[in-house]
């Protein structure tokens, strides 16, 4: 009997740790998914919240963890004061889970309970949270699924509407599995190397021939459409895969310029766009110059490509990273210029040689050239060439060449053409 006793008390001391959470002593996520799927089928309208406090990380790390926990225990204190027919549980280190009737759970009553300070250790602390709920279908069991639809709401709420309830909706469904497809399209992709690169052609406006060329990704899905990479990139940099398509860019521009180079073409430079976060990488310089080395690729040919956000968030750091790559002989280009919200006192922090004006401005040319003149005259006072993109029409490039434009490139010029084309493109110029 004894030993019988003490298994009951170790199931319940097991279950509690499963269950509960261990600082407030209400439903843990465990709990609250078992409650989910078990809660009675009712005719109300219900609903299921997901209330994420704003900062607590930073609470955490300046106040204490002691505090921390008491601001946890007082926002607890609150949703059960006001929230009594709803089922409360800790679900994250800062996030709380609701089920309970929409008369309750609902964003104006939620958001209400944190108009007020609340007394925290002796102080009054303002408190904001954002909210992601999700409506349950009147009369038919809940089901795991809200949990994630209510972080599918939350998670944007997060980065543009802080301090806000958002809905989950049928289009944020929709859009979540368009995202989940399209990223592991890409996953495939990688596999089984289904990246390939085109090449735009620059123009010199002093001479009117090719000076160079810039890779460009392209992606051709298993049904045969072409995926825009304005789609595609920013997924790709989320999940943490640009790393590695970069590195395929870097290697297949570098190797496709060395092809170029025994064919006779030795003075073209080819332009590479890279991403912050291929820069972010601690071995990024050594893995440039192994890449340079195993295609025999002279360094001077290469400019990278980067935009002038890419310094916003440490620009020391970046300024001694964009040095190292400079010392090795290869070129650095500021992409997208004028675009950023910083774009002429971070020109200190950027050690580069060229400024590329962006095609929004080119294309207002016809109409206003101002913004074009600054900063064809902002490159020659810093000493840097000027490149032009998205030239289009005859107008433009007259006009940018009039104004002592460097270089341009564009469809005037080119479409971005893939490797046949290219050879037969330079051989209709060069002759």
């Amino acid at each position: 009997m004894a030993v019988g006793f003490d298994n009951v008390v170790l199931y319940e001391r097991l279950r509690d740790q499963a269950y509960l959470d261990p600082l407030l002593r209400i439903p843990n996520l465990n709990k609250m998914l078992e409650l989910i799927t078990e809660s009675p089928v009712i005719s109300g309208d219900r609903c299921f919240a997901v209330i994420d406090i704003d900062d607590f990380s930073s609470i955490n790390d300046t106040l204490g963890h002691e505090f921390g926990d008491a601001v946890l225990k007082e926002v607890y204190r609150t949703l059960r004061n006001n929230l009594n027919e709803s089922v409360i549980s800790r679900i994250n280190s800062d996030t709380f889970g609701l089920l309970g009737p929409a008369s309750e759970v609902n964003a104006v009553k939620l958001l209400a309970l944190f108009d007020n300070p609340f007394p925290i250790q002796g102080n009054e602390l303002r408190l904001s949270a954002t909210i992601g709920l999700v409506a349950l279908e009147r009369g038919k069991p809940a089901d795991p699924e809200v949990l994630k639809n209510a972080n599918l709401a939350l998670k944007p709420a997060k980065h543009t509407k802080r301090g806000s309830a958002v809905y989950f909706s049928d289009e944020m469904g929709g859009i979540m599995r368009d995202r989940i497809r399209l990223l592991r399209g890409i996953r495939s992709a990688i596999e089984a190397q289904k990246f390939f690169l085109v090449y735009q052609p620059k123009i010199s406006l002093d001479t009117g021939k090719p000076d160079g060329l810039e890779a460009l990704l392209r992606w051709q899905n298993e049904e045969g459409d072409y995926i825009s990479p304005d789609y595609f990139i920013p997924l790709a940099e989320q999940s943490g895969l640009m790393v590695i398509i970069g590195n395929h860019v870097l290697r297949s521009a570098c190797w496709q310029l060395s092809r170029l180079r025994e064919q006779g073409y030795t003075s073209l430079v080819m332009s590479i766009n890279v991403s912050q976060l291929q820069l972010q990488e601690a071995d990024f310089v050594q893995v440039l110059e192994r890449i340079l080395q195993d295609y025999n690729v002279p360094p001077d040919k290469i400019e990278l490509e980067i935009t002038e956000s890419i310094a916003a968030d440490d620009p020391k750091k970046t300024r001694d990273l964009l040095l190292k790559i400079r010392e090795i002989g290869v070129n650095i280009a500021i992409d997208d210029f004028g675009t950023g919200f910083s774009s002429l006192s971070i020109l200190k922090y950027i050690p580069a040689g060229r400024l590329k004006i962006d095609r929004s401005f080119i294309l207002e040319m016809e109409q206003d050239d101002s913004i074009a003149r600054i900063i064809l005259g902002l490159g020659r006072n810093l000493g840097m060439m000027v490149t032009a993109e998205g030239v289009e029409t005859g107008d433009q490039y007259r006009a940018l060449r009039d104004l002592g434009c460097d270089e341009a490139q564009g469809w005037f010029f080119s479409k971005p053409l893939e490797e046949e084309a290219l050879y037969k493109w330079l051989r209709s110029v060069f002759g």
